[in-house]
């Protein structure tokens, strides 16, 4: 299989293939789309308001997802925790129906927290943005 820069340079333009590594470069860097940013659901239920979890909890932090599609009560769950594993609680119920479905078809989505507001009530303190890497 030919390569860019290669193929450039049969093309005699060659002084062009040094922007083919840019381009490359470029290309490499991870691109996402938001989805869909909503409170973290459950909250008040779960390890984030306990103070060492709900101390390392900032705008800009990535949360892990975590499918759960044995759980009792919403088998499209989608758990949200912290960087280190602690529970902090669900995507919501009405939103997960597309998120499950891409994470079940291994679409790489992350959950990044855009506020926190600690007097806030307790559904309302952590605000978090779904995003898709394209």
């Amino acid at each position: 299989m030919i390569n860019r820069r290669l193929f450039l340079k049969m093309l005699g333009l060659a002084p062009f293939a040094a922007l083919s590594g840019k381009v490359q470069a470029a290309q490499a860097e991870e691109r996402t789309v938001d989805l869909v940013e909503f409170y973290v659901a459950g909250f008040q239920y779960h390890e984030g308001m306990k103070q060492k979890v709900s101390a390392s909890l900032s705008a800009g932090t990535r949360l892990l997802l975590a499918r759960e599609p044995g759980n009792r009560y919403d088998d499209k769950a989608i758990a949200l925790k912290s960087p280190n594993g602690a529970m902090i609680g669900y995507l919501p119920r009405d939103l997960n129906t597309v998120p499950a479905a891409l994470l079940d078809q291994k679409v790489s989505l992350q959950a990044v927290i855009t506020a926190v507001q600690p007097a806030a009530p307790t559904w309302e303190r952590v605000r978090v943005v779904l995003r898709q890497v394209v």
